[in-house]
């Protein structure tokens, strides 16, 4: 490839992705119940990472866990957020479809597309074991887990899905002080309350690998 094309081909991609923040930046400005800096904070980033993103062009591209996150929270196809040069490079990658945990509720979502590479980056051994389990908070925000179904057991202080009379629902386990059997348990709704019980007496169905939001 020649000099001048490689330059070229540079230049074009500067333009789209500078085209790209322009049509985010008119996004947020029509929809200003979104906030830049609580958006970034769901990103687990600082507060001005999507501020300096949008009208700094840093990072160039937002990495494809940002871009799946934001595109849940926003609710828009992730396509949106993605240059076309990237996607056409995506789509040469296989997708893995991920089953719905609550697989007998039709009204729910059956699937959803992950690429593979970004399963990858999870660390995530066999994809077969992967779920995704989604919920509406009492804020009305929904929200998608991933769930690694082969982990059945507390392994470290984390998320997990927990099962009680065929019902799911996620919660942050640790360990309780001064008693390695003992765990405390804190679900993920905030309609329930905090409990302590056995680890041995726990009915884990899974353990969380990722999480996005919609508001």
């Amino acid at each position: 490839m020649s000099k001048n094309l490689i330059n070229k081909n540079i230049e074009n991609r500067k333009i789209e992705l500078e085209a790209l923040r322009k049509k985010l930046r008119q996004y947020f400005i029509k929809n200003n119940k979104f906030n830049l800096r609580q958006l970034s904070r769901i990103l687990d980033k600082n507060d001005a990472y999507l501020q300096q993103y949008l009208y700094r062009g840093t990072p160039k591209v937002l990495p494809e866990e940002h871009r799946y996150k934001l595109a849940a929270t926003l609710d828009i196809d992730i396509n949106e957020l993605t240059p076309i040069w990237l996607q056409n490079n995506i789509n040469n990658y296989e997708n893995i479809i991920i089953p719905n945990i609550e697989s007998k509720d039709i009204i729910k979502d059956r699937t959803i597309n992950f690429s593979k590479s970004f399963l990858n980056d999870l660390n995530i051994e066999k994809k077969d074991n992967i779920y995704f389990y989604k919920i509406i908070t009492n804020k009305n925000k929904i929200v998608t887990t991933l769930i690694n179904i082969n982990i059945k057991y507390f392994v470290d202080k984390n998320l997990y899905l927990l099962k009680d009379k065929n019902i799911y629902f996620l919660a942050d386990i640790e360990l309780q002080q001064n008693n390695n059997e003992k765990v405390i348990v804190k679900p993920f709704q905030e309609s329930f309350s905090t409990f302590h019980i056995n680890k041995g007496e726990l009915n884990i169905y899974g353990k969380a690998l990722w999480q996005g939001y919609e508001v």
